[in-house]
């Protein structure tokens, strides 16, 4: 059998047909998301430093670029994780144990309003740590390429 006869009866390897299930499509959607709310509070940042005149711009460059870089780096995860990359896994797990361990030390220190905050990181790097783990996602991202 040829490649154009394969392609026709859709048995193409490198493009299966096969719908992706809907926690490898959730793991994919729940980590833009986040992406785009590191982005959000980027943007917050700038605006409450154009607003105060005495603003530390050192600090706001750096959470700009570190941030930025950051919500880039987790949507090509997204996309990984929607191609099947393996490598897609690691960047995944490794934000999610930072911003969990970052939402229970400074949960203790904060204000009514920041601990809202913080326990919604919280329990969002938990959903995504378990979306991550779970059954279908793994043998899709780990198991699968091996």
């Amino acid at each position: 059998m040829s490649t154009s006869d394969a392609s026709r009866d859709g048995d193409d390897p490198v493009h299966p047909q096969a719908p992706l299930d809907f926690h490898v499509r959730l793991v994919g959607v729940m980590v833009v998301v986040e992406a785009i709310a590191m982005v959000l509070f980027v943007a917050l940042d700038v605006v409450a430093a154009l607003r105060k005149a005495d603003a530390e711009w050192g600090a706001v460059w750096f959470v700009l670029v570190v941030m930025g870089l950051w919500a880039t780096g987790l949507i090509v995860a997204s996309r990984g994780v929607l191609a099947g990359k393996r490598w897609a896994f690691t960047p995944i797990l490794f934000t999610q144990l930072l911003f969990g361990a970052a939402a229970i030390s400074f949960f203790g220190a904060a204000d009514t309003v920041a601990r809202v905050a913080w326990g919604f990181v919280l329990v969002y790097a938990v959903l995504v740590l378990r979306m991550l783990f779970s059954r279908p996602v793994r043998e899709y991202l780990v198991y699968a390429n091996t």
